[in-house]
C-alpha cells in the first residue's frame, strides 16, 4: 500500500513540471498534400485527396464511404443544457458511433460557486431519458463522476472515478490502434482530464480533445484549462464562433425550425418541432422542451442556432468546419477553429434530422 501511495504521490508531481515535457503538440498545417504523402498523428490541413472536403486530422478523418470507428468519451457539466447528448445517444444506437464513456464534471469556478453536485442528476436524467426511448442499451456506457470538490485549488490532481476512466480507456485503445486515437469531447470545465493527466502523463499524446469554448466560459477554471491546452492536442472552438445567432427560432438553420419568432408563440407541434414530438419519444419531447424553455435557445438575444458543446461532430462532417489555424489559447498551442459559418448550416441538419428521426435508433 506504500509504494501505491508513493506511486500516487509521484504522478500527481507530475503536474508541477514544466510544461515542456509529456506535451502532445501539432504539426504546421499541410498546405500541400503530395509533399506529405505519409501523415502522422499531429498533422492537419485542409481537403486531404482521398478524403471528405474541410478540415483533416489525421487520426481522426476517414477516408470516403468509411466509418469513424475510434472511441469517444463525451465530458459535459450540465446534461440538461444543450441537444447534444441525445444526438450522440441516437448516433451511437445506430452503430455509428464507439460511445465508451459518459462523464460528468459538476464543477464551474470559484467565482460562479465552484461545487456544482445537482449537476450530477442531469446526466442521470439523461441517460435515463434515452434508454426510456428504446436507445440501445448496450450502446450506452454508465454515467461516471469526474471531479467534485468545494474550491477550485481543492480541485487540482483530485482523482476521481472519471480521472481514472480516461485513463483507462486512452490507453486501452491507444493500445489497440494507436493510429486511431480516442475523442475526447469537453463541454465544460476541464477538470476530470486535467486530473487523469496527473495520474498518466501519457494520455496526452494519445487521444484529441475537442474543446468547446476553452479561451473562454468553459476555460475559466484556469488550472484545469491551462494544463490541457498546454499538454494535449486540442481542437478548440467557441467564443468567437460559438452558437450561430439568429433573430428568431424561425430563423434556425441547424436545429429542427418551430413556426413562428419567440419560443413562446410555439407550442411543442409547432414547425420542425412536430417532427419530434410525433416520434413519441421521451428524450425527442425532451429535446423540444429544452428549444422551448433553455436560456441558450430561447432567451432574449439568443435564439442561437447550432450545436452547443459538440466540436467532435467535426469528426463526421469534416466540411462543417472552413478555417482553422494554430493560436496560443491558455498557455498552449490549440488547433483553434475560425470559421463555422452559413455555408456549414446544411450539412449539419441534414445529419441531425436524419440522426434523430432515424426510427432504427429506437428499439
Amino acid at each position: 500500500m506504500i509504494q501505491v501511495i508513493q506511486k500516487i504521490g509521484t504522478l500527481l508531481a507530475v503536474c508541477m513540471i514544466s510544461v515542456s515535457l509529456n506535451a502532445a503538440r501539432w504539426n504546421p498545417e499541410t498546405v500541400d498534400w503530395s509533399k506529405n504523402p505519409h501523415p502522422v498523428i499531429g498533422d492537419w490541413g485542409f481537403d486531404r485527396p482521398g478524403y471528405p472536403s474541410g478540415l483533416y486530422i489525421h487520426g481522426i478523418t476517414v477516408k470516403e464511404g468509411k466509418r469513424v470507428k475510434n472511441p469517444v468519451i463525451y465530458d459535459n457539466d450540465v446534461y440538461d443544457d444543450v441537444f447534444d447528448d441525445e444526438w450522440m445517444y441516437a448516433m451511437a444506437s445506430l452503430g455509428r458511433m464507439n460511445l465508451v464513456g459518459l462523464i460528468v464534471t459538476p464543477v464551474l469556478t470559484d467565482f460562479w460557486t465552484f461545487s456544482q453536485p445537482d449537476w450530477i442528476k442531469t446526466a442521470y436524467e439523461s441517460v435515463d431519458n434515452a434508454l426510456q426511448s428504446g436507445i440501445d442499451p448496450d450502446k450506452l456506457p454508465p454515467v461516471t463522476v469526474g471531479t467534485e470538490a468545494e474550491s477550485e485549488k481543492q480541485a487540482e490532481r483530485k482523482t476521481s472515478e472519471g480521472a481514472y476512466l480516461y485513463v483507462k480507456l486512452i490507453n486501452e485503445q491507444y493500445k489497440k490502434h494507436p493510429d486511431k486515437p480516442l475523442i475526447i469531447n469537453i463541454g465544460g470545465q476541464g477538470a476530470t482530464l486535467a486530473s487523469a493527466y496527473c495520474i498518466d502523463p501519457s494520455i496526452a499524446e494519445k487521444c484529441i480533445v475537442y474543446y468547446t469554448d476553452i479561451k473562454v466560459y468553459n476555460g475559466h477554471y484556469q488550472w484545469a484549462s491551462q494544463l490541457i491546452a498546454k499538454h494535449f492536442r486540442v481542437v478548440s472552438w467557441g467564443d468567437d464562433n460559438w452558437w450561430i445567432r439568429k433573430k428568431c427560432q424561425n430563423e434556425w438553420n441547424v436545429l429542427p425550425r418551430p413556426a413562428h419568432c419567440r419560443a413562446e408563440d410555439n407550442d411543442e407541434n409547432s414547425g420542425e418541432w412536430k417532427l419530434l414530438t410525433e416520434m413519441d419519444r421521451p428524450m425527442l419531447s425532451h429535446m423540444v422542451k429544452q428549444f422551448r424553455t433553455r436560456g441558450e435557445y430561447s432567451g432574449d438575444g439568443n435564439h442561437a442556432d447550432g450545436y452547443h458543446d459538440g466540436g467532435f461532430i467535426h469528426a463526421w462532417l469534416p466540411g462543417i468546419f472552413s478555417d482553422a489555424e494554430l493560436q496560443t489559447v491558455r498557455g498552449g498551442e490549440v488547433l483553434h477553429v475560425t470559421r463555422f459559418g452559413e455555408e456549414n448550416e446544411k450539412k449539419v441538419k441534414k445529419l441531425t434530422m436524419e440522426t434523430l428521426l432515424n426510427p432504427r435508433a429506437y428499439k
